[in-house]
């Protein structure tokens, strides 16, 4: 879609009819633009899946019109990448003029048991299979053949097309409080088609780097102030330098032995706990959701190592940072934090601490934001380089996250939500290990590279047993289960 004004084609539209404003903009941001072309390296896709669980099957039509409304109140799931001639630079998002719902809604039943292990093998193999770059980079499945007549459902998506908003945010629009059909929603039309050329893109990109050009003169004007205080200047600078190597996990603990092979090959786990009993954990401890979730994982790598002989001191994780924009006090982006996770501490609540620690410290150093400062920047470089980087700073054994999830019981097309897991890429780690809550429950989904762990099942009872230390800080009844 092309960029919007107050004359463009919805400006004749109630407000109560108008698409939400994510998707308006036409311009790819700078970090997204680097996570699409790490997809260069097919080791790096950034494809990124949500599993719902329901409780019977969803009604065909009413899904299909679901994601038709869905692609008209959110106009980027109507678009597609454009880049220009030279495959440099950011990208912009365009309104696809040969869209097609019924490419991208489809429905299938499992072959065999029905059982949620062949569930998660069948997701698995169609998050391994890479999306198509000319279309709009999203699929979804409704998935029948469960026991007792229950459904699933399953979106698949590149993480580029999420932008600002999270996965969550944007699956939320197609759930409702009622499992009978909402009368009186918004109905904004369909969005134009868009003729945006390579060569448009390229003017648009000359056009985005003239409009930055101010802030990176702000930079130049305050380094220059800076100068006014040398010693100050000069601590800054060293503050930063030092920083830097620990925000791109140059200078993280090696990685684990046990999980240094990689491959591409991905392999799907899932679990859930109470999430009142991971809040009564953090309270008994004065730690963060974030940090008992934390505590919890690295407890239950930390058991993996034990059981098969190969204990670690450390391994390195990355956890993502909200941090104040650069260029805006009012806007927030996403950083990275590295940590050194504590598998050579004995006492879980001494372990769960120094994450704690660990993520304070994080969200303090002075190159937090390093990573956006320099997107748009690496957006110029070609894609395979891009690849490399993304490579040599993703090296990490764990990647972990905590979105958030719905808080009331939802529907979807007449079929009640029961759980909800979200899967996320694996760019170089180990594994990576995202947490949704929804009506209460805790749901965490872990995608791991089948190289690295090689023994399923003994990893899937560490993780329970590992994340059941953290939760009997506080109650031993609010125990974690695997999803099976």
């Amino acid at each position: 879609m092309t960029e919007q004004t107050s004359a463009g084609p919805y400006s004749k539209l109630s407000d109560h009819d108008r698409p939400l404003d994510f998707g308006a903009d036409g311009q790819m941001s700078p970090v997204d633009a680097v996570l699409w072309r790490g997809d260069s390296d097919r080791h790096h896709r950034g494809t990124l899946s949500m599993l719902e669980i329901y409780d019977c099957v969803p009604d065909w039509d009413r899904l299909v019109a679901a994601h038709d409304w869905g692609s008209r109140m959110l106009p980027r799931l109507r678009q597609r990448v454009v880049d220009s001639p030279l495959g440099a630079g950011i990208p912009s998002w365009v309104v696809d003029p040969e869209f097609d719902l019924h490419y991208h809604v489809r429905r299938m039943r499992l072959a065999g048991d029905g059982s949620i292990r062949e569930l998660l093998t069948t997701c698995q193999q169609l998050a391994m299979t890479a999306l198509d770059p000319e279309r709009p980079p999203w699929e979804v499945y409704l998935i029948e053949g469960l026991p007792d007549g229950r459904g699933a459902y399953f979106l698949k998506a590149h993480q580029a097309l999420t932008g600002g908003m999270s996965s969550i945010g944007i699956l939320a629009q197609l759930h409702s409080r009622q499992r009978d059909p909402v009368l009186g929603k918004p109905q904004p039309p369909a969005p134009d088609p868009d003729n945006t050329g390579a060569l448009d893109i390229l003017l648009r990109q000359v056009s985005h780097e003239v409009r930055r050009a101010p802030h990176r003169v702000d930079l130049a004007i305050k380094g220059a102030m800076a100068l006014t205080d040398p010693r100050k200047a000069l601590s800054q600078v060293l503050r930063f330098g030092r920083s830097v190597p620990r925000v791109a996990g140059l200078i993280s603990p090696p990685g684990s032995p046990l999980l240094a092979e990689r491959s591409l090959s991905w392999r799907f786990a899932a679990f859930e706990v109470p999430f009142e009993a991971v809040e009564a954990a953090g309270t008994e401890i004065r730690a963060s959701v974030d940090e008992v979730y934390l505590g919890g994982l690295v407890s239950g790598l930390r058991l993996y190592h034990r059981r098969l002989d190969r204990p670690v001191e450390a391994i390195p994780i990355a956890v993502p940072i909200m941090v104040r924009s650069s260029e805006s006090p009012y806007q927030t982006r996403m950083s990275i934090g590295r940590l050194a996770g504590p598998t050579g501490i004995d006492d879980p609540f001494e372990r769960v601490l120094t994450v704690r620690e660990q993520i304070r410290a994080a969200r303090n150093e002075p190159a937090v934001n390093a990573f956006n400062d320099v997107g748009p920047m690496l957006a110029w470089l070609p894609g395979q380089i891009v690849g490399q980087f993304s490579g040599a700073t993703t090296q990490n054994d764990l990647q972990a996250s905590n979105v958030g999830g719905i808080d009331w019981e939802s529907y979807v097309a007449g079929a009640r939500v029961e759980r909800m897991f979200a899967f996320g890429p694996l760019p170089g780690c180990a594994m990576m290990a995202t947490m949704v809550t929804y009506n209460g429950t805790s749901c965490i989904g872990i995608n791991y590279d089948a190289a690295a762990v090689t023994e399923p099942e003994l990893f899937a009872e560490s993780i329970v047993d590992g994340f059941n230390e953290v939760l009997a800080l506080a109650d031993p009844s609010g125990r974690m289960i695997r999803f099976t």
